[in-house]
This record gives structure tokens, sequence and C-alpha cells, in this order.
């Protein structure tokens, strides 16, 4: 009796290990950027986090765009700066491109997470 219920709590335990490990793996989709924030992540990162830039904390006001996480949390104020003022990435840098500013206003437009 006793081997039968320490089998029985083993296999809860593994069925319970096994579907943790399913979210923690990046099998969540929560997990996975989606394409309108791939698109923006690469406009940041050749723009952005850049030398000099936001590249650390101590850099262009303590924002560091190094990390998926910082880029969504600013999101709107990347779009604010970037397309509605236009005033990033500031000279002598060009600024971005009618294509580029489209994607990050169609990325915040969709709701501006890592998933969209």
């Amino acid at each position: 009796m006793k081997n039968i219920r320490f089998t029985l709590i083993l296999l809860f335990a593994s069925a319970i290990m096994i579907s943790c490990s399913k979210d923690d793996n990046g099998d969540n989709d929560q997990n996975n950027p989606g394409p309108k924030f791939a698109a923006v992540k690469a406009i940041v990162n050749s723009n952005c986090a850049v030398s000099g830039c936001h590249v650390s904390p101590t850099n262009a006001g303590g924002v560091n765009f190094q990390s998926d996480a910082n880029i969504v949390a600013h999101g709107a104020q990347i779009k604010e700066m970037a397309v509605d003022l236009g005033i990033m990435p500031p000279p002598p840098n060009p600024q971005l491109s009618a294509a580029d500013k489209a994607k990050i206003t169609d990325w915040i437009n969709a709701g501006g997470r890592l998933t969209d």
C-alpha cells in the first residue's frame, strides 16, 4: 500500500514538474517576441542602444535599451521621442526613416508588448 501511495505521489509531482518546465523554457507565447516587437528591437539596437547612448544605466537619462523589458517599458516614450517629436536619435545622427517610424507606431498601436 505504501508503495502504491509513493508511486502516485511521484507521478503527480512529475506531472507538475513537466507542466511547469514547459512554461519556463520558452514554450509559453508570452516569452516569445512577436514580429512587430522584433522589428522595433532591430531599430532600437541600430539607432538607440549604441555606444554613448542607451546602453547603460548611466547614459542617456539612465534608460538602457539592451533588455527587451526596458524597450517594452519605454515603448510610448520611444514613439514620442523618435516618431512624434523626431528628436531621437539626436544630431548628428540621421533621423529614422518613415518606414522605421511606421514600424514603431504599428507596434505601439498593437499594444506595445513583447509578444506583439
